[in-house]
Parts: C-alpha cells; structure tokens; sequence
C-alpha cells in the first residue's frame, strides 16, 4: 500500500486512511511511481509544497519513481489501487478526520459511489455531496454515513452490481470502526422516517 502525506503548512504528514479534500493536497508515493493530488480548492502554496516534497521523495531515491500531478476528479485507476479507495471529501470534515477528533461530533455525511467501469472497491470513489434529497439520483447508489448507521440508498435504476458494491463499500467502513455501526439498505420511495428527515425529503 502506499504512503499518503497530506501538505499542512508548508510540511508533510503521514496519514493513515485514503481520505481526500478539495481544499488540501496530498503525496501518494507508491515507491516507483509518486503521485501530487490537487484538490479543486488547494492554495497555490499548498501546491508549490507539494512539488517541493515530491521532489525531495524522489531525489532520496536518485530520481527513479515517476512523478506525476493528478487533479481532484482524474484519478487513474492506478492511482485509486495504490491508495486502496479514497474518500474525496470537503476542507473542513477532511481535517477532522485527520485531527481523529471524538468521532460521534462528525457530522453526517453523504457520499456518491463513482466509477461505472470499476472491477475492485479500489477503482471506486466515494465523492461527498450535499445532504440533501436534491442530491440523490435514481441512475445511482448513495451511502449516508451518520457514524453510527450507514444507509445504502438504492435508486431505482441502479444496476444489482452497483447495489452489491454500496454494501461492501458499507462493509469496509464498519471495518475501519471496528464494527461499531448498522448498515441500512435502502430503497427508492421506501426511506425511514430518520433517512427523510436527514435528507430533508
């Protein structure tokens, strides 16, 4: 697996899950190859400190891995399987999670599942969109994650191979907890009472 870094303040930091924010930029050195991934909205200090680090890994190394700048929303599945999935997620949640603040004042976030051509969980993304009811789409498959209980929203039209990878994407965030949530499915005009008034429906 590689090795995540995330730019604060002109240094580096290792972390330890795949979790990416638009306002932020990341070193993924996979060893032969080293990724700088730019979130939509970086600062352009945070770049130039990026390139900077980067750099610095592959002088270490005598110039031998590949660098490359990857843009939040481009990522090759190269990129995804090295980082073993990723979370693309805002600023502020983003340094949350990385500061491991207590963990039950998240708040409750939902996430679309992309990645049509996906053949593993690590060629999927799971990309943060508003909490709202406007945001859902009957094409696609949705996870609403309030820490305790993970709902999988099922649309209409989603494929059974999109409904059995929101639950093992479901599955995989339990794991990261050590099983301390509930996996809801849920389907299109079936919703619970909690989910519509989460949702705003």
């Amino acid at each position: 697996m590689a090795k995540i870094y995330m730019i604060r303040e002109g240094d580096y930091e290792q972390i330890e899950q795949p979790v990416f924010s638009t306002g932020d930029t990341y070193v993924v050195d996979a060893g032969n190859r080293i990724w700088i991934w730019l979130g939509s909205k970086t600062t352009v200090d945070e770049k130039f400190a990026g390139a900077f680090i980067s750099d610095l890994l592959d002088k270490e190394r005598r110039g031998h891995p590949d660098v490359e700048t990857v843009d939040e929303g481009q990522e090759p599945i190269e990129f995804r399987r090295a980082v073993g999935g990723m979370r693309i997620v805002d600023k502020d949640l983003a340094k949350s999670i990385l500061k491991k603040v207590e963990k039950k004042t998240l708040p409750t976030v939902m996430y679309r599942v992309s990645g049509e051509e996906f053949k593993t969980l690590e060629d999927v993304q799971f990309i943060q969109v508003p909490l709202s009811k406007d945001s859902l789409d009957s094409e696609d498959v949705f996870l609403i994650d309030t820490y305790k209980k993970v709902y999988i929203w099922q649309g209409k039209n989603c494929s059974v191979r999109e409904k059995v990878v929101g639950g093992r994407l479901a599955r995989k965030f339990d794991a990261e907890r050590v099983g301390v949530q509930e996996e809801i499915f849920v389907e299109e005009g079936d919703e619970p009472a909690e989910l519509k008034k989460l949702l705003g429906m």
